[in-house]
This record gives C-alpha cells, sequence and structure tokens, in this order.
C-alpha cells in the first residue's frame, strides 16, 4: 500500500511547518532507519510550504494502516513523542488519495502561489535525493517519474504557471507594492540558492538598480549579483547590510535564525538608520528571522503566512486553468494505477510463472540446448500465462484480494519464492 504524511501550509501555520521540517539531518536519519514497519521504500520531500513523506509498505492493510504510520512518523521525528505530536497535526493519506495528492503537487495546484515554478525542482531534487540513498524501489520510482511528468504537462499545456510566479517573484512583488518604486531602494538579498536567486531577478525586472546579494558561498553571491548587475558581501556582513538596507528578503536553508533583534538595533544605531522604515521578507522554513525583530522599531516582518494574501490576485488569472490541469492529474493518476495493478498481478502469479519457465527450460535444453531452452521457456511461459493475467488483472482492479491464491501457488509450486506478491493492490482510501 503507498500511504504519505504531510504537514503544509494549508494546516499549518509557519511556526507548525518549522518544528516538523524534514531538515537534512532528518531526511538522511529517514533513508539510513531500518525498514520497520514494512516500509523500505521511502521518499521525503521539503520545501518552504511543505513537508511530506511517501512510502510503499507491501504488507500493509487497513487494519494495520496506524501501525504503519506510526513507524513512518518516528523514523522522521526520531522519538515516540515527536512521532505522536507530528501525527496529531499530519495529513495522513493512502492508496489512490496519496497518488492524487502528490499529483496534484508537482503540478502547483497545491501551491501556495498556483503554478508555483519553482515546486518542480524541488520534487525532483527531493526524489534524486532519495534514489541517491537506495530509498526509493521500482513503486516510487514509477510514482516520482509519473508526477514529475505531469508536472512538465500542465506547465507546457495548460495555463497554470503564466507568468512562472513563484514564491520568491511573489516576495519581490510584494516589496515594490509597498514601496512604489524600487528604483531608489537598497535591497539586500540574503541567499543565494533557487529562491533567493528568483527574488533577485525580479527584483532586477521591477526596477530595482541597488541590490547585495549575501550568501554562505562567495562564489554563488558573485554570480547571482553579476546576473542582476549587484554586488555580493559575505554573510558576515549581514547586520551592516541589513542597517543600510530599505528592504531585506531572506531565503536560505538555514535551520534556525539568521537575523536576531539586539544585533540589528545595535547595528542600526551605528549607521543612524534607527527610525528609518525597514521591510523584512522572510521566505525560509524554519524561519531565518526571529519574529521579536517585528518588535524593533521601523521594523517590518512579512512571514510566509503573511504574504499569502498578497498572491490571491496573481491567481485569478490562472484559476480559469485549473480543471485543464486536474484533468492531467487524472490522466497520469490512471496510467500510473494501472501499472500498479498489473504489477501487482505479475507478482501474484511470479511462483507459478517461475516453476513453468523452470520446466520447460529444463526439458527444452534436453532435447534442444540452452540458447534454445531459454528463449522458447520464454515465449510458452507468456502464452500458457496470458489469461490467467487477464482475469488477475481484472481481480485487483475490482478490489479482489489475492492473498489466498498467492498462498496456495507458494504453498504448489515452492521453487520459486513469492518475491513481494503479498503486496496485492489496497488501493481504496484517501485523506484520512
Amino acid at each position: 500500500m503507498l500511504i504519505s504524511i504531510a504537514v503544509d501550509y494549508r494546516h499549518a501555520d509557519v511556526a507548525t511547518r518549522e518544528r516538523f521540517h524534514l531538515t537534512p539531518e532528518r531526511l538522511a536519519a529517514l533513508y539510513r532507519a531500518p525498514a520497520g514497519g514494512g516500509a523500505p521504500q521511502r521518499v521525503g520531500m521539503a520545501t518552504c510550504n511543505r513537508s511530506e513523506l511517501y512510502a510503499w509498505v507491501p504488507e500493509a492493510t487497513a487494519r494495520t494502516l496506524d501501525g504503519h504510520l506510526a513507524a513512518l512518523a518516528r523514523a522522521w521525528m526520531g522519538t515516540a513523542a515527536g512521532a505522536r505530536a507530528l501525527l496529531a497535526v499530519a495529513r495522513r493519506r493512502s492508496g489512490v488519495g496519496a497518488v492524487h495528492h502528490l499529483f496534484r503537487v508537482a503540478s502547483g495546484i497545491e501551491s501556495q502561489v498556483l503554478g508555483d515554478a519553482q515546486l518542480l525542482g524541488q520534487l525532483r531534487e527531493a526524489y534524486a535525493h532519495a534514489r541517491d540513498a537506495h530509498a526509493a524501489g521500482s513503486v516510487l520510482h514509477r510514482l516520482f517519474e509519473h508526477a514529475l511528468r505531469v508536472g512538465k504537462r500542465v506547465r507546457t499545456e495548460t495555463g497554470l504557471s503564466s507568468g512562472r510566479y513563484s514564491v520568491g517573484a511573489e516576495a519581490a512583488n510584494l516589496a515594490a507594492r509597498r514601496f512604489g518604486s524600487l528604483a531608489h531602494a537598497r535591497v539586500a538579498v540574503v541567499g543565494a540558492g533557487k529562491t533567493g536567486e528568483r527574488v533577485a531577478r525580479q527584483l532586477a525586472k521591477l526596477g530595482a538598480t541597488d541590490i547585495v546579494v549575501l550568501n554562505r558561498s562567495p562564489e554563488r553571491a558573485e554570480a547571482l549579483a553579476t546576473a542582476v548587475r549587484g554586488r555580493a558581501a559575505p554573510l558576515e556582513a549581514l547586520y551592516g547590510e541589513l542597517a543600510l538596507a530599505d528592504i531585506a528578503i531572506v531565503a536560505t536553508s538555514a535551520v534556525g535564525p539568521l537575523v536576531y533583534a539586539d544585533p540589528l538595533v545595535s547595528a542600526r544605531r551605528r549607521f543612524a538608520t534607527l527610525h528609518f522604515p525597514l521591510l523584512l521578507v522572510d521566505l525560509s522554513v524554519p524561519r531565518n528571522v526571529d519574529p521579536v525583530v517585528g518588535g524593533v522599531p521601523g521594523c517590518v516582518v512579512v512571514d510566509l503566512d503573511a504574504l499569502r494574501p498578497a498572491v490571491a490576485a496573481g491567481e485569478r488569472e490562472r484559476n480559469a486553468s485549473i480543471p485543464q490541469a486536474e484533468a492531467l492529474v487524472e490522466q497520469e493518476a490512471a496510467e500510473y494505477l494501472e501499472w500498479l495493478r498489473a504489477a501487482s498481478a505479475r507478482e501474484a502469479i511470479r511462483p507459478l510463472c517461475d516453476a513453468l519457465a523452470e520446466v520447460c527450460r529444463r526439458e527444452v535444453a534436453f532435447a534442444a540446448g540452452d540458447d534454445v531452452a531459454a528463449r522458447t521457456a520464454e515465449r510458452i511461459v507468456a502464452k500458457v500465462l496470458a489469461r490467467p493475467m487477464v482475469e488477475l488483472r481484472g481481480a485487483v482492479a475490482r478490489g479482489e484480494s489475492l492473498e489466498e491464491m498467492v498462498s496456495a501457488l507458494a504453498r504448489l509450486f515452492p521453487t520459486a519464492a513469492p518475491r513481494g506478491a503479498r503486496a496485492a493492490l489496497a488501493l481504496p482510501g484517501g485523506p484520512a
């Protein structure tokens, strides 16, 4: 059974999301964790607005689902108490519901900024990370390949991503709306990753000419600054640059605050800008700007939750594309589920297939030699099992259990192990 656990902006505020954020350390531990609860296949993804975990659990049933979810939550959080807290706020999905949700995420339908152009790249990176860690088996490989495909199709075949909107671009748009013109504003962009790059490029498009890019890696800061005709500064100069800025947009992968109230006040006092307005937009999860900074005179802090109403106007023109995007999601989901049903049927009949193939190879080899035997055995087995495969696929599609037949085949043909045949589909279900 395919199951998922998710914490996202639709039902969890930014403080909750940062508490359960799938940090690189948590992901590494998750992929190292033993396959307790029968879940050897796992893929986790984390963005500024969501943390989600997908797992394929061959032995899961409706009766054992809660236990498997608890095991996954424990692997995510590392402690039993943390797992209970996670499950208290997380959305749980299984079977068809999990497939549809992932495909909607990949297509941008579930993004805070509808059609977010950045999400698909984040999904691709998450899948690649799990693949490199050998955590994604054949079921999740096929699932995420379909998800990436539907994401590409939605972007090329619909208008959902028109204008290539993203959270970073919307943050720059918000700054422009607040200041009216960016031509004479000094802007600090903290972070030169993908989000920071979108921020800087959108700021430049909106007329900003005084952009400073700060980043832990000087090379990335220099490259981005050159691209937007700005300048780069080391992260050690953070407070000085903030004290002189009119706007600061922070988007890094740091696991805690980078900007605190006391050193910011000291820097603004040193540069005689203590009472000048400073707009700080924090696009990071966990948050990189301490919420206390919002109490500093002249400072306004906007986090992801506060940014959400600002994206509503841009969504109106893309809403008309949602039905077409959802149709593509349905099409890709149907194709994936058909593959999964067929895979289940193949695994169910594999003991008989292996037994027949062995008999054919042995008998044909006796008469005609090994090379002829291998090819002939494959053809004979395929023809003999064609009709049983059709029946098995139909049974799975009707939701019928293959457990009894799998057990019988294993007893009757013990020369080959079932190899996961008990992973017969448990597709009914959806959001919990």
